[in-house]
Formats: C-alpha cells, structure tokens, sequence
C-alpha cells in the first residue's frame, strides 16, 4: 500500500521511508505541504498519509482539512506528527481533521500500530462503499 510521507526534515523523512519500505509498505516521500497535496490529486493517490504538523507550503493541521474538504476525505487516512503535547493543541489535531497522531519523538512501534489501524479502518471503508452501491443497485434494479 502507498503511504504519503510529508516532512520538511530529512532526517525524519528518511527514517520514516525506512520504516514504511521495511514493513512492506510503498512511501512517497515530499518535503512539504504543497508537494503533498500535489502528490493526492492523481487517480493512484496513497490513502495513508503520515503529516507533519509544521512545514512549509501548507502545514500538516492545514493540509489535513484540505483533505477532509476534498473528495478525497473518507477515503484517506491521515496521521499528523507533531511536537506539541499540549491538551488544546492535541484536540486541533483531531478536529482539523486527522485520525491520528504521534508526537515527536514517536516510537516505530505506534507508528506501526497507527498505521495498522488506519489500513483496517481503509478496508472497512471500502466494504461499506462496495455494499452501499450494490443497494442502489439493487433498488435500481427492483424499480
């Protein structure tokens, strides 16, 4: 599965394309918010989508709601790294619009669960819609 990684550090960056490739996942790594946005505008855009919070272009919190606005929004799973560790600044993260997220310096473990959990809940959604349209369909079909 592809995984987007926006991160202006390169250190970050590298670790977590390490990561991601070790654990069998395809990540496309950009160094910022509007090279990430970019990168999930194509037909074959990564559903999950690992943010930092702050970057340049657009930033993580920013670029989070982008995506919830788009029609990308169900179907993409964000997690937003950030710093903060504050209870305010935690719940902007998840009102702006990100499932989830790890704060710095994270864990690969959390990491892997986070993204575990994200791929779950990716599946699950894709059940829903393939049910949801053999409905109309069969609504279509019976009328």
């Amino acid at each position: 599965m592809k995984v987007l990684v926006a991160d202006d550090d390169a250190a970050c960056r590298e670790m977590l394309r390490s990561l991601l490739a070790e654990w069998g996942l395809d990540p496309q790594v950009v160094e910022d918010g509007a090279k990430a946005w970019e990168a999930l505008q194509g037909p074959d855009a990564p559903e999950l989508v690992i943010l930092d919070w702050m970057m340049p272009g657009h930033d993580g919190f920013e670029l989070a709601g982008m995506i919830r606005r788009s029609p990308l929004g169900q179907s993409t799973y964000v997690v937003l790294i950030t710093a903060a560790e504050n209870k305010r600044d935690i719940m902007r993260v998840m009102v702006c619009g990100a499932d989830d997220y790890l704060i710095k310096p994270f864990d690969a473990t959390d990491l892997k669960i986070r993204l575990r959990n994200g791929m779950r809940m990716l599946r699950l959604t894709q059940r829903v819609e393939k049910l949801e349209r053999e409905l109309r369909a069969a609504a279509v079909a019976v009328t």
